[in-house]
């Protein structure tokens, strides 16, 4: 819909660039304070610390600037940079990521303000003062549903990257109630100050206040909802973290059991292998480190005499394949064995503790001497490990005993060594939280009357007081106290929290109750204006295009009726018509059709002079009115034919068309709408005729034939339906021994007044009145009639050449329809040569190809007509599978006269000659002509020399067609 119709509607709206005057700066501290207080209210409805699903301070910015103009934005700035710094500060002291998010969040609530008010007022949607009977959808659309999502996008990327504040639903998710907020605040908020503000400056009427209470009323009760929602769900989260801590005390005491009963069994299948290998300790522990996440690694650790040190040492090596291998750290000197690490597996990684002596060190001596006493597997306090010097982790030590004695009651134990299971404290509870399946718990884990020695990332700054739980763990002699503190997104993340979806059908809810009560209040003040707004609409869209927005045939009659009731000023009608436009539509589709005559109208009109106007007939005709004379319509016309001459970009494409135009002149060639609009049509045809791409000014000799040729059209199709086509055969000869090869078919209209009429005269016309498919199928079932008359009759004819036209070929069914003709006669199909023109390669190469080829398959010969006058690549026509090339006769008439004809001959009967394709020179009417081509060697002729064409009666007195 033009927006021309609609200016007296708009709203001018003016940005001034001025400095804030006092009483401005003042307002703008007040809308800051305002948007402060209201965002520290209503911080609490949702779950994210920043991000807010009822935010109605963007209803009040939104509110302050629709009615105090844009010289207010500062002070909405200024509100959100403060509540977005005042929010986390109560959590954490602020970091210079807070005043970036703050920053970036406060110039998304500025420009979605300033653009919400500027389309609010642009189209007519303000809330309280509606100018549009549309103004509720626009209101939606452009104060919450669209405007909205620009500070969505923005704020949530700035909490994301920025702040990385708790309470996160994930980026889409907060984006959502980011978005869902800004929408309720405007869609519900900016109305209801808008109103509260109205009421008060105005006179305390009843009536003044409904709006305001109204809207209230339903903002109450959302709210409320929404908080009594969020306290049921507080209870329930509280017993589902207690649930979760449960799991979390259930994974760890059931992983340290489990590592301890699997130190135990490798302990009694190492005791049956001593002296042990690399291979064995490997082949044992392996499947136990693929089943064991929390594991880092297992260690044989066995008893070295002082004495053996250096036969253990080498030993080790040759198991390890590792010539660097020692023992490093020295025993007491009081004790006389050493306890060092000889394998670990996963050994890359691990690498560091090969050869360390656990006896050098007081901690490991006092673990192994308790492991050693007990007689079973020990857990060591937290430690620093030798291969992970900056990670807190632990020791299982399980000691492995040799049997000594033959008898089982006299057998005595001896320690050989212990295999060690190394544990680092990370590893170990991220494998329990992993297990468990709980998500957003922080960890802190302490040994007893200890400083924790390890805690979760984020879990120091938890504040969530109703949310903990601790417990204690016990590793065989030690016990570890563990306090499980929610995440802060735990809320936001736990299945058993609903609050997103609450709170969309809140908001939901929350805007239809305030866009009904708007509704009501704004109906009477619309109705007359509806009233008036569809009389505009109607009106214009009579005498308007719905495509274009051009004045359409009525428009154009009308305009027409003034002038003519007017003064008599001369004036034109050019009727412009584009050249083949129905191939756009055809191949590319009507919608990129509808789209290039929208643009075509636009580049017709961006330069058009003052006084000319253009207006759409419909399809792809148009008619331009010029004021003046022949002089300025000329004009125009050689203008539009620059304006087409550009090519256009749609829709992916580069359309380049011409145009065909006809002029009329008043009074000169008509005194009324109908006859100058007719008149210009007929010259638009002329000049179509003579070749497209150029205007015609109209004369009395047009309308003759005009006439005549709608009288031709009438009459072919009288002709097909009477049978009034014939079929004139013409002789082609092999140029060797001049025996016959072939006949071409040509077709005749036997006119019942103007006589035999020749193809040229209603072929085109065929053509344009798409009347060449039947024609065609009709000379087909003709030369098929006449080919079986000749079977029964017992003549044996060489195959005859029909041509087929692009319109024909390019028909789906055009093969099957052409096989059931043929076997309806009982013909052979190599009796029928098709033949077709490079013009109709060139309509659809790959389409053509297949049908073709697919032809050639069922049996058909095929010829290249009119060879060398198309455009067709030789890169196409090597794939085509033809049986003769028929060299067009423009090139054999000046053989003997013209070189470069000659050449082109010689060129097309090699071509032919190295594809293995048959060659056929048409129009040959001299013996010199035909002694040139059989010097060339060219296969076969036709013309006049040899046979003109004639009708089938006259053909047997011609030739002689043997049996």
């Amino acid at each position: 819909m033009s927006a021309n119709r609609r200016q007296g509607s708009l709203t001018t709206v003016t940005i001034s660039a001025q400095p804030l005057a006092p009483s401005s700066i003042g307002a703008n501290l007040l809308l800051a304070l305002g948007y402060l207080l209201l965002g520290l209210l209503f911080m609490s409805t949702g779950l994210h610390e920043h991000i807010v699903p009822l935010w109605l301070p963007a209803g009040l910015g939104l509110a302050a600037v629709l009615r105090g103009g844009f010289g207010l934005l500062p002070g909405v700035g200024l509100g959100s940079l403060l509540v977005n710094l005042i929010l986390p500060s109560f959590h954490q002291p602020l970091e210079l990521g807070h005043l970036w998010s703050a920053l970036l969040i406060a110039s998304g609530a500025m420009l979605q303000t300033a653009l919400g008010s500027w389309l609010l007022q642009r189209f007519g949607a303000d809330p309280t003062r509606p100018s549009r009977e549309q103004w509720m959808l626009r209101y939606i659309l452009f104060s919450g549903l669209l405007v909205c999502m620009l500070n969505a996008v923005i704020g949530t990327c700035a909490v994301t990257f920025f702040n990385e504040a708790g309470g996160s639903q994930g980026m889409l998710l907060d984006m959502t109630t980011w978005w869902l907020g800004d929408s309720f605040g405007v869609i519900l908020g900016t109305p209801l100050f808008l109103s509260l503000a109205g009421a008060f400056k105005g006179a305390c009427q009843h009536r003044r206040w409904l709006l305001p209470v109204r809207l209230s009323g339903t903002l109450v009760a959302v709210v409320l909802i929404n908080q009594y929602y969020l306290s049921n769900l507080s209870g329930l989260l509280q017993q589902s973290f207690a649930q979760d801590v449960q799991l979390v005390d259930a994974r760890i005491q059931a992983i340290i059991q489990q590592n301890l009963r699997d130190l135990s069994r490798l302990a009694q299948a190492l005791n049956k292998e001593l002296p042990l290998t690399r291979h064995d300790f490997k082949q044992q522990v392996t499947p136990l480190l693929a089943n064991n996440q929390a594991l880092r690694a297992y260690s044989w650790d066995p008893l070295v005499v002082r004495d053996q040190r250096s036969e253990f040492e080498r030993w080790t090596r040759e198991q390890l394949q590792w010539s660097s291998y020692s023992i490093y750290g020295e025993s007491p000197e009081t004790e006389k064995i050493m306890i060092p690490v000889q394998y670990v597996e996963p050994m890359e990684a691990n690498r560091a503790a090969l050869g360390f002596n656990l006896y050098s060190l007081e901690d490991r001596k006092r673990w192994v001497e308790l492991a050693q006493a007990r007689g079973e597997a020990v857990v060591t306090e937290v430690l620093y490990l030798t291969q992970a010097p900056d990670e807190p982790g632990l020791l299982m030590l399980q000691p492995v005993y040799r049997l000594i004695g033959e008898e089982l009651l006299q057998s005595q134990r001896e320690l050989e060594g212990f295999v060690v299971g190394v544990f680092t404290v990370e590893r170990l509870l991220e494998n329990v939280l992993i297990g468990s399946s709980v998500q957003n718990i922080e960890l802190r884990v302490s040994e007893a009357e200890k400083p924790p020695f390890y805690t979760t990332s984020g879990a120091g700054e938890l504040d969530q007081e109703s949310l903990r739980q601790a417990f204690d763990v016990q590793l065989a002699q030690q016990t570890w106290r563990v306090e499980a503190v929610a995440g802060p997104d735990y809320l936001a993340a736990h299945p058993i929290s609903q609050a997103q979806y609450l709170q969309v059908l809140l908001v939901g809810v929350g805007c239809l109750g305030a866009l009904l009560v708007l509704s009501m209040h704004n109906r009477e003040q619309l109705l007359e204006a509806r009233v008036q707004q569809q009389t505009d609409d109607l009106a214009w869209q009579a005498r308007h295009d719905d495509l274009t927005g051009l004045p359409n045939r009525k428009g154009l009659h009308e305009t027409l009726a003034r002038l003519l009731r007017g003064p008599q000023i001369a004036f034109s009608l050019l009727f412009v018509d584009l050249d083949r436009f129905k191939r756009v539509n055809d191949s590319l589709g009507h919608q990129v059709g509808d789209a290039l005559l929208q643009t075509l109208s636009k580049a017709l009109t961006r330069e058009m002079p003052k006084g000319v106007k253009l207006f759409r007939m419909g399809g792809d005709e148009f008619i331009l009115l010029v004021p003046g004379g022949q002089a300025n319509a000329e004009a125009e016309a050689r203008r539009v034919l620059e304006v087409l001459d550009c090519s256009f970009p749609v829709a992916g494409h580069r359309l380049q068309l011409t145009a065909s135009i006809g002029v009329s002149l008043f009074p000169d060639h008509g005194d009324n709408a109908n006859t100058l609009i007719k008149h210009a049509d007929t010259a638009m045809y002329r000049a179509k005729g003579r070749g497209k791409n150029r205007y015609e000014l109209y004369s009395s000799d047009l309308t003759a034939d005009a006439v005549n040729h709608f009288s031709l059209e009438q009459d072919l199709r009288l002709a097909m339906h009477k049978q009034q086509l014939v079929i004139h055969y013409q002789t082609q000869y092999q140029l060797g021994g001049r025996s016959l090869c072939g006949l071409e078919a040509l077709v005749r209209w036997q006119h019942p007044e103007q006589g035999l009429l020749g193809p040229d005269r209603f072929i085109p016309l065929a053509e344009e009145t798409q009347l060449i498919v039947p024609l065609g199928w009709q000379v087909i079932e003709l030369v098929c009639g006449q080919l079986a008359t000749w079977r029964n009759e017992g003549l044996a004819v060489p195959l005859v050449a029909i041509n087929i036209s692009p319109q024909q070929l390019l028909q789906a069914d055009f093969i099957q329809r052409l096989n059931q003709i043929v076997a309806e006669h009982e013909l052979d199909r190599h009796l029928l040569e098709l033949e077709i023109t490079e013009s109709m390669i060139m309509q659809d190469p790959d389409f053509v190809i297949q049908q073709l080829q697919r032809l050639r398959l069922s049996g058909y010969h095929l010829a290249l007509d009119d060879f060398g006058t198309g455009y067709s690549s030789l890169d196409r026509i090597k794939y085509l599978p033809l049986n003769r090339i028929k060299i067009d006769k423009s090139f054999i008439r000046d053989i003997g006269r013209n070189p470069k004809d000659e050449a082109v001959v010689i060129s097309t009967i090699a071509l032919g000659h190295s594809l293995g394709i048959e060659v056929l020179a048409e129009g040959v009417e001299t013996a010199e002509q035909s002694a040139f081509l059989q010097r060339q060697r060219c296969d076969c002729v036709q013309g006049y020399l040899f046979g003109r064409p004639v009708p089938v009666e006259q053909l047997f007195e011609a030739e002689s067609l043997s049996i």
